[in-house]
């Protein structure tokens, strides 16, 4: 693959490959087939992409005509690889984020240098707009040439190919659970003070299931627009034809057969809601903050190929309209998303609404966002004080929380291994369609949950329970306060002088703790910074 290095802000630069594909035109639609083996799979993604996101979806009845009106024979598109194998494919336009105080006259100027047209404007962020080239000359790969241009102009902060990327959602491992999750964390135990009142607690996947008997839901979010009744979804083109009322739709909206696998199906979301915020409405099934509720900011639908911008605006809604923002998801670094995450510390009227990214499932170094400064790093422990064997690790991590593994030998260790959550109440939809060995027979619960997906929700209700006994911190002090009040599980030997180690970050946290920590602060006490090891055994389980 011929490689190119790509402008990431004014300090950094991104190494992608390009991925040989060939185009050819097919009854009036243009087709990329792979030209080696291994590019299969990027060129069924990069067919899918044209379809979805660049609106050349065409009919198999269609004419010649309409096809031609469409365009859809004159589309050129790039796929890139990044360094984590991660794919990216661009078409025609760029986000371009100019210098705070830069003049009109002077961003116009700028743009008309390039001959460049604004295609939209960030309703987040003033200085930020997406452009394009009406005269075709950059396109594809010239779009990374085009983007190095405008990063070295004065007047430009950072700008960036308008890619759609691969994100890859945290998924569930594949035996029957209880909730021993809660009890190792001394959840119930932190209950006593605090249970999540008052707080939000964002969840950006591919959906939540709003009707839910068993969630609490934000309502109304943004009182300046009526039509926000229950969150967002960030993954349709609000300028499309249906796009302009289903953006105010986060609901799961596709699913395909088998509807148990989430690489297919919207049925990740609101599993991670559940595992945060089940209210115990429904056979006595809680999440770690029983009374936070859930705002729901849909940005996949049913695949992982995402418009990094809307993801990047996503996080800036979610920091604006919660109080925490939960992400079991791992993507492409690029400057427009660095800069949403470092944007969310004005959540909360300035106090910062703290962000929690899964590692990843990869048992490698840590993934993208969750190596960002910006957010907090969860990976996943067990049971057994065990990191995960999946789980990846490094000194990015901040905390581990408790999630699921398998049980090898069940008859020789009988505790649960996986985690109980919520499941879509949507007939024969979801992870469980309807059995009690998963879940139960209505569907509404799934008992197999696992990997960072499920620990990282885990960990942002923890933060829940912080921020309501104490709604006065910032989000550096809610870090601070999970990783001095957290467990030092495993080897003592991995923890250096700092009190971190590679393996479980400053350790797994411990809502108790944390609780009394908060508390202790929002007395105007210093809290003794306690991290000692955990000794002994978690309390009897049980729902």
């Amino acid at each position: 693959m011929a490689g190119m290095k790509l402008s990431c802000g004014k300090n950094d630069r991104l190494h992608l490959d390009h991925v040989p594909l060939h185009a050819r035109v097919a009854r009036g639609v243009r087709v990329f087939e792979p030209k080696r083996t291994d590019a299969a799979r990027a060129a069924f993604l990069t067919n899918r992409v044209v379809a979805r996101h660049f609106g050349k979806a065409v009919d198999a009845t269609s004419s010649t005509v309409e096809r031609a009106a469409i365009g859809a024979d004159k589309v050129e598109v790039a796929t890139f690889c990044d360094d984590t194998g991660k794919l990216r494919v661009v078409y025609r336009e760029a986000i371009v984020r100019f210098e705070p105080g830069t003049p009109q006259a002077k961003r116009g100027a700028v743009l008309a240098k390039f001959k460049l047209k604004v295609r939209a404007r960030n309703a987040f962020i003033g200085d930020q707009v997406t452009v394009f080239d009406p005269r075709r000359t950059y396109v594809a790969e010239r779009m990374v040439e085009l983007a190095n241009a405008l990063t070295e102009t004065e007047e430009i902060a950072f700008a960036f190919p308008n890619f759609v990327s691969e994100f890859k959602r945290m998924g569930a491992s594949r035996p029957h659970a209880e909730e021993w999750q809660l009890d190792i964390v001394e959840a119930r135990k932190a209950w006593k003070h605090a249970r999540g009142e008052g707080i939000t607690i964002a969840i950006l996947d591919d959906g939540v299931d709003v009707e839910h008997p068993n969630l609490r839901i934000r309502r109304r979010p943004d009182r300046d627009e009526p039509r926000d009744l229950c969150g967002r979804d960030f993954f349709v083109d609000e300028n499309s034809r249906d796009g302009a009322e289903e953006q105010f739709d986060p609901r799961p909206k596709i699913f395909r057969f088998p509807f148990d696998h989430y690489e297919f199906n919207d049925i990740h979301g609101t599993c991670c809601a559940g595992v945060a915020a089940a209210a115990g409405k429904v056979s006595g099934i809680y999440g770690v903050a029983p009374k936070a509720r859930i705002l729901p900011v849909k940005i996949f639908h049913g695949d992982g190929m995402v418009t990094e911008a809307r993801i990047a605006n996503a996080i800036r809604y979610a920091a604006r309209f919660a109080d925490i923002v939960s992400c079991s998801w791992a993507g492409p670094r690029g400057p427009d998303m660095e800069a949403a995450l470092e944007e969310a510390r004005r959540g909360r009227r300035g106090k910062g609404s703290p962000i929690f990214f899964s590692t990843g499932n990869e048992n490698t170094h840590v993934d993208y966002p969750a190596s960002s400064p910006h957010a907090i790093a969860v990976g996943a422990s067990t049971y057994k004080e065990k990191r995960a064997h999946y789980s990846n690790h490094g000194r990015t991590v901040s905390i581990v929380a408790p999630s699921g593994v398998v049980i090898i030998r069940p008859w020789l260790d009988p505790r649960p291994g996986m985690i109980l959550t919520t499941d879509l109440s949507y007939p024969r939809r979801g992870f469980n369609v309807g059995s009690a060995e998963a879940g139960g027979p209505d569907g509404l619960h799934y008992n197999k949950f696992s990997g960072t997906s499920s620990s990282t929700p885990f960990a942002a209700g923890v933060a829940a329970l912080v921020l309501s006994a104490n709604p006065r911190l910032t989000s550096a002090q809610v870090r601070s306060v999970l990783q001095e009040t957290a467990d030092k599980i495993g080897p003592k030997s991995g923890y250096k002088a700092s009190g971190h180690s590679n393996e479980f970050g400053y350790g797994r946290v411990n809502a108790a703790r944390a609780v009394a920590q908060a508390r202790w602060l929002a007395a105007g006490k210093s809290a003794p910074r306690r991290n000692a090891r955990k000794v002994g055994r978690a309390g009897p389980r049980g729902t």
